[in-house]
């Protein structure tokens, strides 16, 4: 017989626990849920001056779908003088998405008896930490690099969670397709023109970071929001964007500039730090341009050479081809605000007695003998695009910078 080992206040208590790990998602997340108007209804969601924006609605359920809105800025020219001011309206104009949640679960053996007889660690214990702790935040870290990326890679290491592409159940665990970086959301090392033209030489350095601050200041439509966290007393004078390199070309950006110019970037994050005190700025970060640059904690999208990479071609409708790199590339990731939906549903049983987001459950299994352990939780993520009001798809808050790498 199942044991239900969580009700709604300690499923309540396990997703506060998660949402305060200090991992790649929680940091790009803030504030508790406010209650906001959605197209399909009201739903709750943290702020969307970050650049994951966290939806949670208990009442949506498996397969249940959660729309995205966004309305134009207006841009049309103003009635001057006496001229007739009826008829010259400026209608306002959306863009909508609809992303999907879905159920995911992870089980483990807690040991029998005899197990648990030959060591002196409480193994069910040790088996709840795994799977809230330490399982869930990496698996959700994992996903939200590569919806973020817009391609899971090749890179494949032992402890890694989420398969390859090509694997048969990757589409289920992704729960929303991966999309590409859009054509105008897409940069290369150099000033490259495309990811098969990469070369050994175009590792990243301070110059692709300036040439990514111009590229924000110059968009047309859709610019790049910067990030805003409640507490950052500059967040309405100096903008701040995040941009996330894999260790390698965290590296290579450190080899390719001069130290005079790293102590002067070093310096910059400092000051941009004062009065505002978050982990985002622990450890080694640098200041360029409004730009802090980080290594991104945990797992990387890297290409391998030759590999088929998915790529937007320069269509408003952000069409797909796919290109091969002729050597090996990492791919690091701008972020401004909304650049992800992180959206929750009900993972508990439908009379809510055990409702909520992330669920734990006990079961004594063997005619008592063993105790295996499982999390469920109910969500899915997407990245936010939308057409501008020329009808042109663009990826809302993320812009991608792919480089060769040394070594």
């Amino acid at each position: 017989m199942t044991t239900v080992a969580s009700n709604r206040a300690f499923n309540a208590a396990l997703f506060t626990e998660t949402t305060r790990k200090r991992n790649f998602t929680n940091l790009m997340t803030e504030g508790a849920p406010k209650k906001a108007k959605g197209g399909k209804g009201t739903s709750s969601q943290t702020s969307s001056h970050m650049p994951i924006v966290r939806v949670t609605d208990l009442t949506k359920v498996a397969g249940n779908e959660v729309e995205v809105d966004i309305v134009h800025q207006l841009a049309g020219a103003p009635t001057m003088g006496d001229k007739k001011l009826e008829g010259r309206g400026e209608s306002m104009t959306t863009a909508s998405m609809d992303m999907k949640i879905d159920q995911g679960r992870h089980l483990v053996n807690a040991g029998g008896k005899m197990a648990q007889q030959r060591t002196k660690h409480k193994l069910e214990g040790i088996a709840r930490t795994l799977l809230s702790d330490n399982y869930f935040s990496r698996l959700t870290d994992e996903t939200t690099l590569y919806h973020l990326a817009g391609a899971r890679g090749s890179l494949l290491d032992a402890d890694m969670i989420v398969p390859l592409a090509d694997h048969d159940e990757f589409s289920e665990i992704i729960v929303n397709p991966l999309t590409p970086p859009t054509y105008d959301r897409h940069f290369f090392a150099n000033d490259e023109a495309g990811l098969d033209a990469l070369d050994s030489s175009d590792v990243f350095s301070l110059g692709d970071v300036e040439r990514l601050r111009l590229a924000v200041d110059e968009m047309p439509s859709m610019r790049l929001q910067p990030i805003k966290y409640k507490d950052d007393v500059l967040k309405d004078e100096d903008p701040l964007y995040v941009l996330y390199l894999t260790p390698r070309q965290f590296f290579d950006f450190k080899q390719t500039t001069s130290h005079k110019d790293l102590q002067t970037l070093m310096s910059n994050a400092m000051r941009r730090t004062s009065g505002f005190k978050h982990p985002l700025f622990m450890g080694d970060c640098f200041l360029w341009e409004g730009i802090l640059i980080k290594k991104i904690p945990g797992k990387y999208v890297e290409f391998a050479q030759g590999s088929v990479v998915n790529v937007c071609t320069n269509t408003d409708n952000a069409q797909t081809t796919t290109v091969a790199p002729g050597v090996k590339v990492h791919r690091s990731i701008l972020l401004g605000g909304q650049a992800l939906a992180h959206a929750f549903g009900n993972s508990g049983t439908v009379d809510g007695a055990d409702a909520g987001y992330i669920g734990m459950t006990k079961e004594q299994v063997d005619h008592g003998n063993s105790t295996e352990i499982s999390v469920r939780w109910m969500d899915g993520k997407k990245k936010i695009r939308f057409a501008d009001k020329n009808g042109r798809v663009n990826d809302h808050g993320v812009i991608v910078l792919d480089t060769a790498v040394s070594g």
